[in-house]
Protein backbone atom coordinates (compact mmCIF):
# COMPACT_ATOMS: atom_id res chain seq x y z
CA UNK A 1 0.00 0.00 0.00
CA UNK A 2 1.11 3.60 -0.86
CA UNK A 3 2.56 5.57 1.96
CA UNK A 4 0.58 8.23 1.66
CA UNK A 5 -2.92 5.85 2.06
CA UNK A 6 -1.43 4.10 4.53
CA UNK A 7 -0.65 7.76 6.92
CA UNK A 8 -4.18 8.93 5.32
CA UNK A 9 -6.46 6.37 6.72
CA UNK A 10 -4.88 6.17 9.86
CA UNK A 11 -5.01 9.52 10.29
CA UNK A 12 -8.99 9.50 9.69
CA UNK A 13 -9.26 6.56 12.13
CA UNK A 14 -7.50 8.11 14.61
CA UNK A 15 -8.78 11.80 13.89
CA UNK A 16 -13.12 10.00 14.19
CA UNK A 17 -11.73 6.92 16.38
CA UNK A 18 -15.41 6.35 16.55
CA UNK A 19 -15.18 4.68 12.78
CA UNK A 20 -13.30 2.18 14.25
CA UNK A 21 -16.75 0.56 15.75
CA UNK A 22 -18.72 1.30 12.15
CA UNK A 23 -17.57 -0.53 9.66
CA UNK A 24 -15.98 -4.22 9.05
CA UNK A 25 -12.06 -5.56 8.49
CA UNK A 26 -12.10 -8.30 5.41
CA UNK A 27 -10.88 -11.90 6.11
CA UNK A 28 -8.45 -12.77 3.56
CA UNK A 29 -9.93 -15.42 2.86
CA UNK A 30 -12.97 -13.81 1.00
CA UNK A 31 -11.21 -12.90 -1.58
CA UNK A 32 -10.22 -16.77 -2.81
CA UNK A 33 -13.84 -16.89 -3.36
CA UNK A 34 -14.65 -13.92 -5.80
CA UNK A 35 -15.62 -14.88 -8.93
CA UNK A 36 -11.82 -14.52 -11.69
CA UNK A 37 -13.65 -11.51 -13.34
CA UNK A 38 -13.42 -9.54 -10.17
CA UNK A 39 -10.55 -10.94 -8.04
CA UNK A 40 -7.86 -9.97 -10.69
CA UNK A 41 -9.16 -6.40 -10.85
CA UNK A 42 -8.74 -5.62 -7.07
CA UNK A 43 -5.37 -3.97 -6.49
CA UNK A 44 -3.43 -5.76 -3.90
CA UNK A 45 -3.36 -2.53 -2.13
CA UNK A 46 -6.98 -2.25 -1.50
CA UNK A 47 -6.98 -6.16 -0.58
CA UNK A 48 -4.81 -5.15 2.34
CA UNK A 49 -6.36 -1.66 2.83
CA UNK A 50 -9.49 -3.67 3.46
CA UNK A 51 -8.46 -6.35 5.42
CA UNK A 52 -6.05 -4.04 7.87
CA UNK A 53 -8.64 -0.98 8.65
CA UNK A 54 -12.78 -1.79 9.20
CA UNK A 55 -13.67 0.19 5.98
CA UNK A 56 -16.05 -2.79 4.50
CA UNK A 57 -19.79 -0.93 4.95
CA UNK A 58 -18.61 2.27 7.12
CA UNK A 59 -20.89 4.29 6.28
CA UNK A 60 -19.01 8.21 5.54
CA UNK A 61 -19.86 11.51 4.19
CA UNK A 62 -18.37 12.83 0.97
CA UNK A 63 -18.58 16.69 0.04
CA UNK A 64 -20.79 16.71 -3.04
CA UNK A 65 -22.78 19.35 -5.37
CA UNK A 66 -25.56 17.20 -5.93
CA UNK A 67 -25.74 18.79 -9.44
CA UNK A 68 -27.08 21.63 -8.24
CA UNK A 69 -26.67 24.71 -9.44
CA UNK A 70 -26.35 26.85 -6.41
CA UNK A 71 -23.41 24.74 -5.09
CA UNK A 72 -21.81 24.07 -8.02
CA UNK A 73 -19.17 27.43 -7.69
CA UNK A 74 -18.42 25.94 -3.96
CA UNK A 75 -15.15 24.89 -3.05
CA UNK A 76 -15.02 21.27 -1.51
CA UNK A 77 -14.80 22.44 1.53
CA UNK A 78 -17.95 24.26 1.49
CA UNK A 79 -20.41 21.76 0.12
CA UNK A 80 -22.54 19.44 1.83
CA UNK A 81 -21.49 16.05 2.84
CA UNK A 82 -23.57 12.69 0.91
CA UNK A 83 -24.13 10.01 2.67
CA UNK A 84 -21.92 6.78 1.53
CA UNK A 85 -21.22 3.52 2.31
CA UNK A 86 -17.66 2.06 1.51
CA UNK A 87 -18.62 -1.17 -0.26
CA UNK A 88 -17.80 -4.54 1.22
CA UNK A 89 -15.75 -6.93 -1.27
CA UNK A 90 -18.71 -9.20 -1.82
CA UNK A 91 -20.92 -5.64 -3.20
CA UNK A 92 -18.32 -4.60 -5.06
CA UNK A 93 -18.27 -8.29 -7.04
CA UNK A 94 -22.00 -7.50 -7.23
CA UNK A 95 -21.32 -4.45 -8.53
CA UNK A 96 -19.22 -5.61 -11.25
CA UNK A 97 -21.20 -8.80 -12.06
CA UNK A 98 -24.75 -7.61 -12.08
CA UNK A 99 -25.17 -3.93 -12.00
CA UNK A 100 -25.11 -1.14 -14.57
CA UNK A 101 -23.08 0.85 -14.56
CA UNK A 102 -20.92 -1.69 -12.74
CA UNK A 103 -20.64 -4.27 -15.30
CA UNK A 104 -19.76 -1.90 -18.27
CA UNK A 105 -16.89 -0.02 -16.28
CA UNK A 106 -15.06 -3.58 -15.08
CA UNK A 107 -14.25 -3.92 -18.88
CA UNK A 108 -12.07 -0.73 -17.99
CA UNK A 109 -10.45 -1.79 -14.93
CA UNK A 110 -12.77 0.70 -12.83
CA UNK A 111 -14.07 -0.68 -9.58
CA UNK A 112 -17.37 0.93 -7.41
CA UNK A 113 -15.77 1.07 -3.33
CA UNK A 114 -18.24 3.33 -2.54
CA UNK A 115 -22.42 3.96 -3.17
CA UNK A 116 -24.03 6.30 -1.82
CA UNK A 117 -26.33 5.56 0.51
CA UNK A 118 -29.90 5.24 -1.51
CA UNK A 119 -28.32 2.55 -3.29
CA UNK A 120 -29.57 3.84 -6.66
CA UNK A 121 -26.71 2.72 -9.42
CA UNK A 122 -24.48 5.63 -9.16
CA UNK A 123 -20.97 5.03 -7.01
CA UNK A 124 -17.66 6.32 -6.38
CA UNK A 125 -14.96 4.87 -8.70
CA UNK A 126 -11.29 3.82 -9.25
CA UNK A 127 -8.91 2.53 -11.53
CA UNK A 128 -7.62 -0.33 -10.28
CA UNK A 129 -4.52 -0.68 -12.01
CA UNK A 130 -3.41 2.67 -10.77
CA UNK A 131 -1.25 2.74 -7.04
CA UNK A 132 -2.89 5.86 -5.87
CA UNK A 133 -6.18 6.50 -8.31
CA UNK A 134 -8.37 9.54 -8.33
CA UNK A 135 -11.81 8.81 -7.41
CA UNK A 136 -14.59 9.90 -9.70
CA UNK A 137 -18.37 9.87 -9.20
CA UNK A 138 -20.21 7.90 -12.06
CA UNK A 139 -23.90 8.59 -12.54
CA UNK A 140 -25.76 5.11 -13.54
CA UNK A 141 -27.45 7.34 -16.49
CA UNK A 142 -24.95 9.35 -17.92
CA UNK A 143 -23.44 7.37 -20.70
CA UNK A 144 -24.03 3.88 -22.42
CA UNK A 145 -20.09 2.90 -22.18
CA UNK A 146 -17.40 2.58 -19.81
CA UNK A 147 -15.47 5.41 -21.76
CA UNK A 148 -18.76 7.74 -21.81
CA UNK A 149 -19.51 6.94 -18.14
CA UNK A 150 -15.84 7.51 -17.32
CA UNK A 151 -15.77 11.06 -19.06
CA UNK A 152 -18.94 12.27 -17.68
CA UNK A 153 -17.66 11.35 -14.34
CA UNK A 154 -17.54 13.62 -11.29
CA UNK A 155 -13.92 14.05 -10.01
CA UNK A 156 -14.04 13.82 -6.31
CA UNK A 157 -10.09 13.71 -5.91
CA UNK A 158 -7.11 13.46 -7.64
CA UNK A 159 -5.78 10.39 -5.63
CA UNK A 160 -7.45 7.70 -3.09
CA UNK A 161 -5.07 9.32 -0.13
CA UNK A 162 -6.77 12.93 -0.62
CA UNK A 163 -9.84 10.92 -1.01
CA UNK A 164 -9.59 10.04 2.71
CA UNK A 165 -8.36 13.66 4.17
CA UNK A 166 -12.07 15.11 2.41
CA UNK A 167 -14.39 12.02 3.90
CA UNK A 168 -15.96 12.35 7.70
CA UNK A 169 -18.17 10.32 9.46
CA UNK A 170 -21.71 9.63 8.34
CA UNK A 171 -23.16 12.57 11.38
CA UNK A 172 -21.83 15.29 8.99
CA UNK A 173 -24.21 14.45 6.29
CA UNK A 174 -27.06 13.66 8.44
CA UNK A 175 -26.90 16.49 9.97
CA UNK A 176 -26.24 18.84 6.88
CA UNK A 177 -29.11 17.09 4.86
CA UNK A 178 -31.54 17.93 7.61
CA UNK A 179 -30.49 21.48 8.08
CA UNK A 180 -31.02 21.88 4.50
CA UNK A 181 -34.12 19.74 3.52
CA UNK A 182 -35.94 22.93 2.16
CA UNK A 183 -33.05 22.81 -0.82
CA UNK A 184 -35.21 20.21 -2.51
CA UNK A 185 -38.55 19.66 -1.31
Amino acid sequence: MERKIRENIEQLFKNYPELNQVGLKTEQSIFQKLKRKVKNQIPDWYVELLTEFPIAELKIGIPFNYGWETLKSKKQNELPFMPTEFNSIENIEFIATEEFPGFELIKENYICIAEETNKGGDGFYINAKVKNPSVIYIYHDCGNDASELIKNGQSISSSFSDFLKVIRPSEFADKWLNENEHLWK
